[in-house]
């Protein structure tokens, strides 16, 4: 007679309890039962997930392969570049959004609606049909633009070169950061690090994104500054400059931006410096006049007499002095081209002037996702469930209870750990940063304008003029931006002021976002609302499918609060590195499993390796605990572990050299293979590929 695995005696005897016994189904799971759902939902979801499997594989030699074999998105899809699982959902809420502009005949009353379809279009017929009158008229827009912040431009001064004239870089650099641009400094608004209720100025290099092929690399090669010398020219004779000159502008100004990517150390030691205030800063590298840098950028604000006091900065110094030298010996003539063509780079004039159709959409779609977010998602949900409020209100209801139900799990696995055996006090610091973190879910106000005020200043504006919407909504982001940090600046109490408007600060996300976020200084879970569809999320979706995808990825996002970066960071969010010593070798002895043999780029990956596999062992034990009903069968197991995969078919299309996520292939088959249950449900011999004998757990 064989033996049972502590896992299957867990679920028969489960089993028997709830045929004796009437159990009561947890609120979560009634509220699932009592929504109305189509008598062939499921039968629909389950065969679209049974059409992926390849069952020529074994699923104890490699659950991937199985499990997705015969993934494959539609053809539609994939022209909006579906690659994988979430790239397919994103591509499914593009050609929704498409296909309701392309069909739009202007008789929808709602003022949030016309003003997304007049961007959307605006973009769309500026990119794909144009004129060369047309060309000419849209380079002046921004040149008179450009002259409303000063008159001292070369190029379009003539004679500003011969005239050897000085370029004011600190005021204008200021100016045109009122439009996003980031000109020789990076100037951010982020949460101090070491407070994480308290927002402050960030002074780095800039990321020289058009320099370098992708901004991810290093430094530049000889095929990007090809790409960004040619762009370059293109734009000077835009601009009226004959051909040669064109050329040797674009060769002047890139050997200009070489030397300033010198500059930079790549020190990231900067970013743990401590905040100093503007003043401060000023006396100690007075060769920036950052008191002007600031007036320049905050000119559409009342600020406080004692503002240079107040304004807290965190500087890369050593860039910053290096840069102040550099510009003290750089004429005015090159400086200004500079600024000059990061400006008209920074709006993207002309880049796209050679992509597909195709390609045209889904830029558009893109810039109506990043500048109007609220109210695409508004317009989104109204296509997809045809009342957004119900649809939110219903949600969020669920999610919050979902997600309640995954922290008072972790809670159990948090009190009975080893990790925090000797070490109580550790063991509490976690216990009330897991209790202090919450979820940001959509709220049910999306796409509707905060007062009238806010209306008549978003509306408007937005017309069929690309180039006026474009320069429009940027100033209105930075501005949005702006506001809530000079807000603060009058405020003394900031834990009152900031203990909900830091919540929703700095990310905004529309239908086009599909995953989920973790931000350690928030403390927080972001949900963007276009992960909120199946065949991850409806709540008509069986427990265990749910569970093996959606709320594995929530659960993901809350392990990371507890991996080698969150364990930096404490309840507030702020860096606190308050874990005691025999907590941090335990957990380090635990974790080191994820850097065996296994496991690929295992120190570059540890942290989304140890997300991953504790993520879903956290979904299956509050599936066990919380989803349990008389209708679970053993089966259902296999779906769980079905559903984790196939979250992960396909290809990101990323390369996974220098990624912190293991390709899909490899992080499937690493997490099954850490489970015992796995094992048992697919009756894995001892040794195979997906049941090695080492079994990574660290909580």
């Amino acid at each position: 007679m064989s033996l049972l695995s502590p896992f299957k005696f867990y679920i028969y005897i489960y089993m028997i309890v709830l045929c004796i016994n009437t159990i009561t189904i947890s609120s979560l799971a009634t509220s699932i039962k009592e929504t109305t759902c189509p008598a062939d939902f499921w039968s629909s979801q389950q065969q679209e997930y049974e059409n992926h499997l390849d069952i020529t594989q074994q699923p104890c030699d490699d659950f991937y392969e199985y499990a997705c074999g015969n993934w494959r998105a539609p053809y539609q899809l994939r022209m909006l570049e579906a690659g994988d699982t979430l790239t397919a959902i994103k591509a499914a809420n593009k050609h929704l959004l498409i296909q309701y502009f392309e069909a739009y005949d202007g008789k929808e009353q709602n003022d949030t609606t016309k003003s997304i379809v007049n961007f959307y279009k605006s973009c769309l017929d500026n990119r794909a049909w144009k004129a060369k009158a047309t060309e000419e008229q849209r380079i002046q827009y921004y040149v008179g633009i450009l002259q409303s912040l000063t008159l001292e431009w070369p190029i379009l001064k003539r004679d500003f070169a011969d005239r050897n004239e000085t370029f004011d870089w600190v005021r204008v650099a200021g100016e045109v950061r009122r439009f996003g641009v980031q000109a020789f400094i990076r100037v951010l608004v982020q949460p101090n690090w070491q407070l994480a209720q308290q927002l402050i100025f960030y002074m780095m290099p800039p990321n020289f994104e058009w320099l370098k092929l992708r901004p991810s690399d290093s430094t530049y090669n000889e095929e990007s500054v090809f790409l960004y010398q040619r762009y370059i020219k293109l734009l000077m004779m835009d601009l009226g400059v004959k051909v040669r000159k064109a050329n040797q502008i674009a060769l002047e100004v890139i050997e200009f931006e070489k030397q300033l990517l010198s500059l930079v150390t790549n020190d990231q030691s900067m970013i743990l410096r401590e905040p100093q205030t503007l003043e401060s800063l000023s006396r100690e590298l007075p060769l920036i006049d950052f008191r002007k840098y600031f007036s320049s950028l905050l000119q559409d604000f009342e600020l406080p007499h004692d503002w240079s006091q107040r304004i807290l900065i965190v500087s890369d110094y050593l860039f910053l002095k290096k840069l102040a030298n550099f510009l003290n010996q750089t004429n005015g003539d090159i400086t200004g081209k500079y600024v000059l063509i990061q400006f008209l780079i920074h709006f993207e004039f002309h880049l796209h002037d050679e992509d597909t159709y195709t390609r045209q959409k889904m830029d558009c779609l893109q810039l109506v996702n990043d500048f109007l977010p609220d109210e695409l998602s508004y317009l989104y949900l109204q296509l997809q469930y045809g009342n957004s409020e119900k649809f939110l209100k219903q949600s969020e209801t669920h999610l919050k209870q979902i997600f309640q139900n995954l922290k008072n799990q972790f809670e159990k696995m948090l009190n009975s750990s080893v990790v925090f055996e000797r070490d109580n006090q550790t063991r509490l610091l976690s216990l009330q940063k897991l209790k202090d973190m919450h979820l940001i879910v959509p709220k049910i106000e999306i796409g509707q304008p905060a007062s009238d005020e806010e209306a008549a200043k978003l509306f408007p504006m937005l017309s069929d003029n690309y180039d006026s919407n474009l320069i429009n909504l940027w100033k209105l982001k930075i501005q949005r931006e702006l506001s809530v940090y000079v807000e603060r600046l009058s405020k003394t109490n900031l834990e009152s002021f900031y203990l909900d408007v830091l919540k929703t600060f700095g990310y905004t996300y529309g239908p086009l976002d599909v995953n989920a976020y973790y931000r350690l200084k928030k403390n927080a879970i972001e949900l963007p609302i276009g992960l909120l569809r199946a065949p991850l999320y409806d709540k008509c979706l069986k427990p265990a499918k749910l569970y093996g995808s959606f709320v594995y990825i929530l659960a993901h996002e809350l392990i990371h609060g507890f991996d080698y970066d969150g364990l930096n960071y404490d309840a507030a969010g702020s860096v606190a590195n308050s874990w005691g010593v025999k907590a941090i070798i335990k957990y380090g002895v635990r974790s080191n499993c994820y850097l065996n043999e296994r496991y690929k780029n295992d120190a570059l990956t540890i942290n989304e390796n140890i997300a991953d596999s504790e993520g879903l062992r956290l979904a299956l034990e509050t599936l066990l605990d919380h989803e349990m009903s008389s209708s679970f069968e053993v089966d259902d197991l296999k779906l769980f572990f079905l559903s984790f995969a196939q979250t992960w078919c396909g290809s990101s299309g990323v390369k996974t050299t220098n990624s912190i996520h293991a390709a899909h292939k490899e992080r499937v088959n690493n997490v099954v293979g850490n489970f015992m249950e796995f094992s048992d449900i697919y009756k894995c011999r001892s040794g195979s590929r997906m049941h090695p004998e080492e079994k990574c757990r660290i909580w």
